[in-house]
Parts: structure tokens; C-alpha cells; sequence
């Protein structure tokens, strides 16, 4: 009953997206016509792709040998469809050329799967009848869209970002974004499915569908919303990168003021036994800023951060190796005393300070004179 009724719903969206698509190639305004057409190839994509688990989902795979890996290159379309479609309604620049190197993963894909698809239907049934199971490379493949698909969402979240919040549609595109973004989830869900190959009430394609059925719904639910004299407006500019440090440079007495300070609490307070401190953490305690504390490391101390505190790791551990009273405490609890979070970053470090291993240091320590 389930099946039937997420079935209809798959049929549905794909009237849905079809409809949308062909409404979307001649635009009223012509200054909608990259990104409705942006849009109108995204929602014939995702009309195929639904297609096609719609097919699975009634167990008709095998009835229509060539539905095999059909659309497997297809998801590495979706993220450049989706940020170009962004860009465009968002932006009255024009795209330009190098907009077709974003597409360059699926042609090349495309290219190397064209032998497998151009097999002919008896070939591809005894493929579809000897399948066992996702090959590593198909679910290292499905791993790799949805990574790009994921690094398109934030780059296209970003690009709303920059749009004022009071501009017509913005919100609308907002709502969308976090839409795309669970429907994106519900792949990741799918993927790990097949790769589990799990005995679920709802199967990988009802999973995988649901999901490209939502993003077809709520994308013409808000293609409607848009105004009819609406118009692509110049996008601002993005922010310039901010600088590595962005605080005013300490004056000399303030500098030395602040050094004394820092030694004089890496000394006593010895804050570097603690194996999670952070540059802010200790930024508070010497009342810096964590930008002004890495400065001060950096161009006073001759090392950065994490360098800094494992000197003062290492010359803790040289301490109690050379203490007779714990001569029987393993060097790895000393090390974990000193600060050090794991062995081998204490022996990296040990040897880099010391030229030697803290099991040579200790043995050397421990000889008579």
C-alpha cells in the first residue's frame, strides 16, 4: 500500500516537473531566460532520475535493461545547475563561457561511461543479473557527487547570503536553500542504504525519490512566488577576505609588557599541561586577543602555537625523566602529565627539541656519571 501510494506521488512529480520545465524554456521576460532555462534542465534531470526509481520501486529494472546505471553521471549535474540557476536569477551578469567548466565532471563521466551504455539490451540484463552488490568504484563514485553536491549547496547558500534580506524573492530562495539541503541529506541516507544493501521498511529508491520529489514540489512551489515583473538585480560584491590579523600591532612596551606576562604564566600556571588548550584559551588568560597571542609567538618566539607549548611540554618531560622519584612511572603517563595528547605526537616532538627519544633521553639520564 505504501509503494502504491509513494509510486503515484513519484508520477506525480514527474508530470510536475515536466510541466514546469516546458513552461520554463520561453520565459514572459527575457531576463529570466538563462536561469528559467538553468531551472527547466535541473527539473528534467531530477524528472529522470525519479523516473528511474520509480522503475526500481515497481521492480522493473530488468524489463527495461537500458534503465541500467542510466543516470549514475546525472547527480554531477545537479550542484552546477543549482548554483548557476542562483547566480542568474540573483544577478543580472551574464554567465559567460567559463560557466561550462562546472559541468566538465559529468562530461567527462558521461565519456567514460559511454561504452557501458552503449551496450546492447541482452548485455546490460546479464549485468543487471549478475549484480551483487555496489563495486567499490560505484560507491566511491556516489560518495564523490554527493561531496560536490554538498560544496555547490554552501557555495549557492553563500550567494543568497549576499543578497539583502528585504530583496524581493530572497526569502523565498532562503526557505528553498534549506530545503535543497535536506533533500540532500535524504540522498546521503539513500546512498548509505545501498551501500548496506539494509532490509528497511522503505526502500533506497522510495528513499531517493522522496527526496528529488521534495526538491520538485517546494522549486515550483516558489518558481510560482515569483513576481511577475520581477528582474535580476546586481548582486553585491563579496566581502573582501579578512586579514590574518586584523587587531592593531602592539606597541613595543605593551609587547614586552604582554611577553613578560605570557612566560610568566606559561611558568607557574604552566597552562600547557592541559592536552585541549587552545589559542583562545590562553589568549583569555594573558587578556589578548587570539590574533595579537599568535602575532606574539610568532614573530617573538620564533614558532607558532602549537610549537610554543610543546616546548614547554618537552622541557616538563625532560624534568620528570630526569627525577629519580619517577624513575617507575611510564613515560607515556609522564608525557600525558606534560601535556602531550598521544605518543606519537610526544615522540615527534620530544626528538625534534631534543635530537633523541624520550626512552634514550631517560636511559641517558638515569646512567652514572
Amino acid at each position: 500500500m505504501v509503494n502504491t501510494i509513494i509510486s503515484w506521488l513519484f508520477l506525480a512529480a514527474i508530470a510536475q516537473a515536466v510541466f514546469l520545465s516546458i513552461s520554463l524554456i520561453h520565459p514572459r521576460q527575457p531576463e529570466m531566460r538563462t536561469a528559467n532555462r538553468l531551472l527547466s534542465a535541473l527539473l528534467l534531470i531530477f524528472s529522470a532520475i525519479i523516473g528511474h526509481a520509480w522503475l526500481g520501486l515497481n521492480h522493473l529494472y530488468q524489463a527495461y535493461p537500458h534503465s541500467a546505471l542510466a543516470i549514475v553521471t546525472l547527480g554531477l549535474a545537479v550542484g552546477p545547475l543549482l548554483y548557476l540557476y542562483l547566480h542568474a536569477i540573483l544577478s543580472d551578469a551574464p554567465l559567460g563561457r567559463g560557466a561550462l567548466l562546472h559541468f566538465l565532471p559529468f562530461a567527462v563521466t558521461t565519456l567514460a561511461m559511454l561504452p557501458f551504455y552503449l551496450r546492447t539490451a541482452n548485455e546490460k540484463l546479464a549485468w543487471m543479473r549478475g549484480f551483487d552488490g555496489w563495486p567499490w568504484y560505484l560507491a566511491l563514485f556516489a560518495v564523490v557527487k554527493m561531496a560536490i553536491l554538498f560544496c555547490y549547496l554552501r557555495a549557492g547558500h553563500q550567494l543568497v547570503q549576499r543578497v539583502p534580506a528585504e530583496s524581493a524573492l530572497v526569502a523565498d530562495l532562503r526557505r528553498l536553500m534549506r530545503v535543497w539541503l535536506f533533500s540532500a541529506g535524504l540522498s546521503v541516507l539513500a546512498v548509505a542504504m545501498a551501500a548496506a544493501d539494509a532490509d528497511l521498511p522503505l526502500s533506497v529508491e522510495a528513499v531517493d525519490g522522496g527526496a528529488l520529489m521534495l526538491f520538485v514540489f517546494a522549486t515550483a512551489y516558489t518558481a510560482m512566488r515569483l513576481p511577475l515583473g520581477y528582474r535580476p538585480q546586481t548582486l553585491p560584491p563579496a566581502p573582501p577576505p579578512k586579514p590574518r590579523y586584523a587587531d592593531k600591532p602592539l606597541a613595543a612596551t605593551e609587547r614586552d609588557a604582554f611577553l613578560t606576562r605570557l612566560t610568566s604564566c606559561m611558568e607557574q600556571d604552566q597552562p600547557f599541561r592541559n592536552g585541549e588548550l587552545k589559542l583562545e584559551d590562553l589568549a583569555t588568560q594573558v587578556a589578548l586577543t587570539p590574533h595579537e597571542l599568535s602575532r606574539l609567538i610568532n614573530q617573538h618566539c620564533g614558532v607558532n602555537f602549537a610549537d610554543f607549548l610543546n616546548r614547554y611540554r618537552v622541557d616538563a618531560l625532560k624534568t620528570a625523566l630526569h627525577d629519580p622519584r619517577q624513575a617507575s612511572t611510564s613515560i607515556l603517563d609522564l608525557s600525558l602529565m606534560a601535556g602531550f595528547n598521544s605518543k606519537s605526537a610526544m615522540n615527534r616532538a620530544f626528538k625534534k627539541h631534543t635530537g633523541m627519544t624520550p626512552g634514550e633521553f631517560r636511559e641517558q639520564a638515569q646512567a652514572p656519571a
